[in-house]
């Protein structure tokens, strides 16, 4: 945990810049290192076969200090490396004017206009363009060539000081300028790239690229994987002086994947695989190019193992955000929360110091000091015990402390009888000792109740600023409004004539969430079918979430339908002799479509556990449909038990279960609950708890006990208080679940309390909570 926090810290201060202020040597060193690399691998980037500009653009845009030197040293080492003396002399004394020219007019106002570097890259092209003409044999149509790499240098050296540029960008148009720059920037890098070959086949640049066409065209749809296919496409082309399949090939893989981008993955890369073998098949009037179907096989294994948070930031930026700025508040929001989350963590890092602190002033020898304090200050024998025979008297104590250590009192018969017979108040003296070893004792469950107390306290801040920093991250990971599902709302609530104001987005997790604010409601809401019609319409099947708006102000709140539904059963019985049972149980669906089963048991029985178990679930609930973590709602469950128990002994335990109904993946969380049970197919799991009941513990071992699992429709989970279940015999529940096909829950949950009725009796209250998955009819 500490080492995902660490890093968490650390790509925050690098991609804010405070670890460039804080370690300005090491951001020095790395820009350097940048520099000279950019340089010796755009050096080697050809473009129709002997042209090569982009190290001459990059060293243009580097400028006259030292990161310039450095870029200018990797470009020249990168044309003698790759066009050998003869060919990369006349690009090597480019990079060397282009360099000698930024530095010489670095300090006049002509340097700092944007067109400066830029004119410099073109124009040493040009002369070495020339160059090369001059001193090589005559060719025919010689002008075009040096034209066409003068104008790349020109614009290569624009797009690579705004791909370079690290500030932050201060407008929408800004922030797509800088991704447009990046992609020339990634382009020209793949072009150098291509020359690398594996097995005499597989290009690492094309590789690269066909896994960049394929991450925008599943992010960005198919437009974006069309333009992103075509700019790489013609990179390709251009570095292997070829007709333009490569352009042809990735822009029709971009556009026709990104047309499968919601059908699932496998349908997502299928469609990319066959339209390259159709290009393969079609474009191979200069030769059969099985090489690009290879490479577009091993790109889509390897796409498969991308981590989906990049691929979620990479839609991040892809989607077109609002109109009205609702993405910049988004973001400055999220700013706001990670930074009230930081604080809570940097509080709680200062008062567990001082907590864990380990201050010992209780050492045995005070006590007999203070005992010699009360007794002895006015002895007449003083001066011999604790002058002259000090030794005598510090030995007799010293005998004493097994004994003392072990029963926790001092009698008059530990110490020894020369002691006795000096002493002339040994009763009064055994008296004192006793009683600051009470007191002792007394001060020692007094700092460890507060120890723990504020342990407790001060561990919510750390769960505090873990719920803030959520937040956060889901604000900035938000998919934001889906322009499409807009469109198509947009059209049919023309064509029923119910003209509305729509908000359309999507969440973090990607469900559909749809806000109609309309006078005109009235007419749709009341044609039978609407809800349906309006699915249909959309392409998306919708629900209407509980306790949403009925439409009678003119307001109606819609939600994608989750795929998979469950259906629960509870069946409870209070323990013989009492009121009211101390379990209770509850489920509900939160806003993110997932499923919460909650049951607490209350210490003991009666209305006291009740009001306990009460609690609690009122509390879990709260808290998860706020939208928390359920790890971290269990922690400030568990936190709030240990400060509301106090000096009293309260606790209780808590079996929470979240069932995803998109996908299916479910997580238990426990505090010494009973086990659980889930039946998948013929197989039946059990899921243990090992921890204590919630107040009980603190500190690092208060997590709770933790299974993920994913449920497949049909799986049936089953969980009960510790008054059904006994960790010694489960053979008969095993066996219940294994006949049960569990379609009717209420049944299993009966069942299975009537068996336990008849095995254990009823000496402790009794809830079953059945559940079964299933595909939404």
């Amino acid at each position: 945990m500490k080492l995902k926090q660490k890093l968490k810290a650390f790509r925050a201060d690098l991609a804010s810049g405070e670890l460039a202020r804080r370690q300005p040597q090491t951001a020095q060193a790395l820009g350097w290192m940048l520099n000279f690399a950019l340089g010796l691998v755009l050096a080697a980037a050809p473009l129709l076969g002997s042209c090569a500009p982009f190290g001459i653009a990059v060293t243009a845009r580097a400028g006259g200090q030292l990161p310039g030197l450095m870029c200018a040293l990797g470009a020249s080492l990168g044309y003698l490396l790759f066009f050998g003396a003869s060919g990369g002399v006349k690009y090597t004394a480019a990079v060397a004017l282009a360099f000698t020219a930024s530095y010489v007019f670095q300090d006049i106002k002509l340097a700092r206009t944007r067109h400066f570097s830029p004119a410099l890259a073109a124009l040493f092209t040009l002369l070495a363009g020339i160059l090369g003409a001059v001193t090589g044999p005559m060719r025919r149509n010689i002008l075009l060539p040096i034209l066409l790499q003068t104008l790349l240098a020109w614009g290569a050296c624009w797009f690579f000081r705004e791909a370079l540029n690290f500030a932050r960008p201060e407008s929408e148009a800004a922030e797509r300028r800088h991704l447009v720059s990046l992609t020339v920037l990634s382009a020209c890098v793949l072009m150098a790239l291509s020359g690398v070959v594996l097995g005499d086949t597989v290009s690492v640049g094309r590789l690269v690229c066909l896994m960049a066409v394929l991450a925008v065209a599943e992010k960005g749809g198919p437009l974006g994987g069309a333009a992103v296919g075509c700019a790489l496409g013609l990179a390709m082309d251009g570095c292997s002086f070829n007709a333009p399949f490569y352009t042809m090939a990735y822009a029709s893989c971009g556009l026709l994947s990104g047309v499968f981008a919601r059908s699932g993955r496998l349908m997502f890369l299928l469609s990319a695989i066959l339209t390259g073998a159709v290009c393969v098949i079609t474009g191979s009037f200069n030769g059969l190019r099985a090489e690009m179907l290879m490479e577009l096989l091993i790109a889509s294994g390897l796409y498969l193992l991308l981590p989906r948070p990049l691929l979620e930031q990479l839609g991040a930026v892809l989607r077109p955000g609002a109109a009205d700025g609702e993405s910049g508040l988004r973001r400055y929001a999220a700013t706001r929360i990670r930074g009230m989350g930081g604080a809570f963590r940097e509080l709680y890092a200062t008062v567990d110091a001082a907590v864990s602190s380990n201050e010992n002033d209780e050492d045995i020898a005070k006590v007999f000091d203070r005992a010699g304090d009360q007794v002895c200050a006015k002895c007449r024998n003083k001066n011999l015990c604790w002058n002259s025979a000090y030794l005598d008297t510090l030995a007799a104590f010293n005998d004493t402390v097994p004994r003392i250590t072990e029963r926790g009192v001092l009698a008059k018969e530990d110490l020894p009888s020369h002691f006795l017979e000096r002493c002339r108040q040994p009763d009064a003296l055994v008296a004192a000792v006793n009683g600051e070893l009470r007191g002792r004792m007394y001060r020692r469950q007094l700092r460890a109740r507060l120890s723990e107390n504020r342990a407790a306290a001060y561990s919510q801040y750390l769960d505090v600023a873990e719920a803030l920093e959520q937040a956060a991250d889901e604000l900035q990971s938000a998919c934001g409004p889906d322009h499409l599902a807009r469109r198509r709302h947009s059209r049919y609530l023309s064509a029923v004539d119910a003209d509305a104001d729509l908000s359309v987005f999507r969440d973090r997790v990607g469900r559909l969430h749809i806000l109609l604010e309309s006078p005109k409601l009235d007419s749709m809401l009341r044609e039978p079918g609407w809800l349906d019609k309006l699915s249909a319409a959309v392409g998306v099947r919708l629900c209407r979430p509980l306790g949403a708006d009925t439409g009678a102000e003119g307001r109606v709140t819609l939600m994608e339908a989750e795929p998979l539904c469950v259906s629960v059963g509870i069946a409870s019985l209070k323990k013989e002799g009492e009121r009211v049972s101390g379990d209770r149980g509850t489920y509900f669906k939160t806003e993110q479509g997932q499923l919460c089963v909650i049951l607490s048991d209350g210490m003991g029985s009666g209305e006291e556990a009740a009001r306990e178990s009460v609690s609690v679930v009122g509390l879990l609930e709260r808290f998860l449909r706020t939208g928390m973590e359920p790890a971290v709602a269990m922690k400030l469950l568990n936190s709030m038990m240990l400060l509301k128990s106090g000096d009293s002994w309260g606790f209780a335990t808590v079996d929470l279960m979240c069932v995803d109904l998109f996908t299916g993946e479910a997580a238990f969380y426990k505090y010494g609950a009973a086990p659980s049970y889930i039946r998948t197919g013929k197989s039946v799991r059990r899921i243990r708890s090992e921890t204590l009941a919630a107040g009980l513990q603190g500190g690092s071992e208060a997590l709770p006990d933790t299974v993920h699992l994913r449920l497949k429709p049909g799986s049936v989970a089953l969980i009960a208080s510790d008054g059904v279940i006994a960790e010694t015999n489960d053979d008969w529940l095993r066996a219940l679940l294994s006949k049960s096909d569990g379609k009717d829950t209420k049944a299993l949950a009966k069942e299975t309390l009537q068996t336990a009725l008849r095995q254990y009796g009823c000496g402790d209250d009794m809830t079953v909570l059945a559940l079964r998955l299933d595909h939404r009819a």
